[in-house]
Formats: C-alpha cells, sequence, structure tokens
C-alpha cells in the first residue's frame, strides 16, 4: 500500500511538471462519527467527534424529505392513540399522569415529544420533580439533544449526573461565559435515585430517567436504528441539492475553461487549487466552470460547454436506489412511505405492511415509553399500569391517494378497524359517491343523495 502512494504520488508530480494538473472537484462526505469520547476537563461525556452528534442528526432529517417523512411516520406510531389504563388504581393513575404533565402540555403531548425522540435517536429523557412528600410531582419531556451524560462513577459503577445545555456548540468549547451566553452554561441534573432526593442539586433541577435501548459498544448513549443509512440520507440530500442549484443556474450546462498560460510556480499552483476547490466542489454549484491550465502557443483561453443531461439520469438512478435504501434501514415497508404506489398495492396489503412494522419496531419502542410511566406509577405507590393504544392506520395511510387503489369499501373499512357494511350497496353508493372515501372511514350513511 505504502509502494503504491509513493509512485502515485511521482507520477501525479510528473504530469504536474508537464503542465498537466488533475483536479477532483468534490467535496469529501462523510458520516458523523459516533463516539463516546471522555476527558478529564470536563465532566460530561462527549456524544460524537464534536460532542454533536445529536445536532447532526436532526440536520440529515431537515435536509431529507424521505427520512423526514419516515421519522414522522415513526413518531406518530409510537405515540399511538392515547393510553389505556389497567389495574385497581387506574383513575387515581389517570388523575396524577394528567397532573403531573399539565405544566407540560399534559400526557398526550409528552408522550408525542418522548415518541419522536425515539424515532430520531432510540432513546428519550425524563424529567421528573419530587413534591414534599417526597414523591414524584411533576414530569416533562427533555428534549434528547439537550442532554449529555456524566461519566460512570468508580464507587457506584453507573452514571450519577447528566448535563443539560440547549447549545451544545457553545458549550462544548466555553471555559468563560459572557453574560449573553451564561444562558448556554451546562446544568447538572443527577440520575433518577431515591436516595438522593433531598440532595441539593435534585430539589432544585430534579432528576433524570433515562429509556435507552441495549447497544453492543456503547456505554452512554445510543445509535439510531438507521445508523445504517446514515450514508444514504447525506446522498439523498445532495442530490436534491444539485437539482435545485441547476435550477437556480438556469438549467446551463457546465463549462470547461481551459487557461493557456504557465502556472508551474507549486507555490501559485497550489493557492489557486485551494481556492478553485473551496469555491466550485460540492453539489453547491451545479453548471459553473471547471478550470484547467497548461502552456500553449496561443493565450486565448477555449471554452466548452459540458452536457449534463447524463448526469441527471444517473443522479435520478442512484436517488431511487438510496430512497429504496433508506426505506429498509428503517426497517418500514416501501409501500407504507409511498415507494411502491405504481404497483397498484391494496389496503389489504398495506395493512399488513402496517402489521408488521407494528411488531417489529413500534411495539418495542413503545415498551420503553410505558415502562418509563410505569416505573413512575409503582414508585409514587399506585397500583396501575399504562398501555398505549395501537394508532389506527386510518390515521396514516387512508388518503385521497390509496382510496383510489383499494379494491372495496370493505378493505378500507378493514385498516381503520370497522365492521363492514351489512347491506353491500350501500359500500358501493358510498365509494362513487364520495370521492376520498372519508364517510366510508367514518361509517357516515345517514347523508345519501
Amino acid at each position: 500500500m505504502a509502494r503504491n502512494k509513493k509512485e502515485l504520488k511521482k507520477i501525479t508530480q510528473d504530469l504536474s511538471d508537464k503542465g498537466l494538473e488533475i483536479i477532483s472537484f468534490k467535496s469529501e462526505s462523510q458520516a458523523p462519527i459516533v463516539s463516546e469520547r471522555v476527558q478529564k476537563q470536563k465532566p460530561w461525556v462527549f456524544f460524537g467527534a464534536d460532542n454533536l452528534w445529536p445536532e447532526a442528526l436532526i440536520q440529515m432529517a431537515d435536509n431529507s424529505a424521505l427520512h423526514s417523512s419516515i421519522l414522522g411516520t415513526k413518531a406518530k406510531m409510537i405515540a399511538g392513540d392515547g393510553v389505556i389504563y389497567d389495574g385497581t388504581g387506574s383513575k387515581k393513575a389517570e388523575k396524577f399522569l394528567e397532573d403531573a404533565t399539565n405544566m407540560h402540555g399534559g400526557l398526550n403531548r409528552t408522550i408525542n415529544k418522548m415518541a419522536t425522540d425515539v424515532a430520531y435517536f432510540n432513546s428519550f429523557y425524563t424529567n421528573v420533580q419530587f413534591n414534599v412528600g417526597n414523591k414524584i410531582g411533576e414530569i416533562r419531556h427533555l428534549d434528547y439533544s439537550f442532554v449529555r451524560s456524566g461519566k460512570i462513577g468508580l464507587d457506584t459503577r453507573k452514571v450519577n449526573e447528566y448535563w443539560m445545555s440547549t447549545r451544545w456548540d457553545i458549550a462544548t468549547s466555553k471555559r468563560t461565559y459572557s453574560p449573553d451566553d451564561e444562558i448556554y452554561r451546562p446544568t447538572e441534573i443527577l440520575a433518577f435515585d431515591e436516595k438522593k432526593i433531598r440532595d441539593k442539586i435534585s430539589k432544585k433541577n430534579g432528576q433524570l430517567i433515562v429509556a435507552k435501548t441495549y447497544e453492543p459498544s456503547t456505554l452512554y448513549y445510543t445509535k439510531p436504528t438507521y445508523i445504517g443509512c446514515v450514508n444514504q440520507i447525506q446522498v439523498a440530500a445532495k442530490i436534491a441539492n444539485f437539482h435545485k442549484n441547476q435550477l437556480d443556474n438556469g438549467m446551463t450546462g457546465n463549462l470547461h475553461l481551459h487557461l493557456k498560460q504557465d502556472l508551474s510556480d507549486t507555490t501559485k499552483r497550489v493557492k489557486m487549487l485551494k481556492e478553485l476547490n473551496a469555491q466550485y466542489a460540492g453539489t453547491n454549484n451545479a453548471g459553473r466552470i471547471f478550470l484547467t491550465w497548461g502552456v500553449g502557443e496561443a493565450n486565448i483561453p477555449e471554452v466548452n460547454t459540458i452536457n449534463t443531461s447524463d448526469v441527471h439520469g444517473a443522479l435520478s438512478e442512484l436517488n431511487t436506489r438510496t430512497n429504496e435504501e433508506i426505506a429498509m434501514a428503517h426497517q418500514i415497508s416501501r409501500s407504507i412511505v409511498g415507494l411502491d404506489q405504481s404497483t397498484g398495492l391494496g389496503g389489504l396489503e398495506i395493512s399488513n405492511a402496517l402489521d408488521m412494522f407494528q411488531t417489529v419496531y413500534v411495539s418495542p419502542s413503545q415498551q420503553l415509553i410505558e415502562d418509563t410511566f410505569n416505573d413512575i406509577l409503582k414508585f409514587n405507590g399506585i397500583s396501575a399500569t399504562i398501555k398505549i393504544e395501537r394508532l389506527r392506520p386510518s390515521t396514516l395511510v387512508l388518503d385521497k391517494e390509496l382510496m383510489k387503489l383499494s379494491a372495496t369499501v370493505d378493505e378500507i373499512r378493514d385498516i381503520a378497524n370497522l365492521e363492514p357494511f351489512e347491506d353491500e350497496e350501500i359500500g358501493s353508493k358510498l365509494l362513487i359517491q364520495v370521492e376520498n372515501g372519508s364517510r366510508a372511514i367514518s361509517g357516515d350513511t345517514e347523508r345519501q343523495d
């Protein structure tokens, strides 16, 4: 390997001496490094090389339409359709959870936030405050991206505290804080520990309950379930960015500009190449100028148009393959995310796909939330448990396009967990009369034209 590198360097240098410079117009595309880095100078554990891995995941979602849509679907399904109480203390549990979450939007909104964090990060944090009776009196969700773990204690062999900041890009490198930045100084929150309820920090900031799944080779944090498609998500964003900039440039082709002048001075040439690479590399410069140089008899530059039609075709094919890989990494059926509409799948096929997704992903994710609330109820001595009610598939997939693909009204009602009509003619008439199928779903058969 070392010998090949030396030969490559020599060949490149020989070509450069002859006036032929190889310029690679590209931006290096690397997935953020998922690491847990302990530093002596900081009381928290770095999440990612720059301590900004959660922020990187959020940015990836913001830049990919498909990925963001899948995360939204997963969050909705995890949040479900309310909770079901079970046990002798059901009424007491319902009142307690509503009262404890009331200051932060109520129980349903709290569960929605937790579900979103599970979809994005495969984990979530719950901040609890204690009342005068040393019982939990207030429950609130704490944004996963705001929290960093403390180090494992040598005496307890577990994490004893966590740190919260709304801007880790500032807090990671700060040593002293100006008055304007003081709000970003990390705040210490103790890990949930019944023995430390009366601790000064617990009284001020409460304690933190951590819900996460097991991840090999990780001690402090978790990896998202879609970790295998991080590169594909970035590729999809770059493809969209390329097409946008191509439109911004009036769909003009790329230009190759060859300057017939002497740039043999290494220092001068390196400086120019660095400037060119910084300006023209990457997808932000679709439809720009590529520059080469060489000594010739004339001083007039040659300008040649580069056809980009083949580029668009290749990118379209790449985008299709990339979207399929993203859906696969999310463990979600292509039919659910709309990649298979052209195949004419009916409502039952999509319902089966949703059942499978519910089993392999949604239910285990809901278990994280259910266990957290059930542990809180048990800690407060309330004899009851909660279970998140499964979200009706109609909430996700029964839109106008799906109605066109569904074969019968009974299939639609089956997806919506409704009984079929006793009179088949009623269903047939409704399918014809109601274009979007909303009355068929709701069962409203009183209004007949």
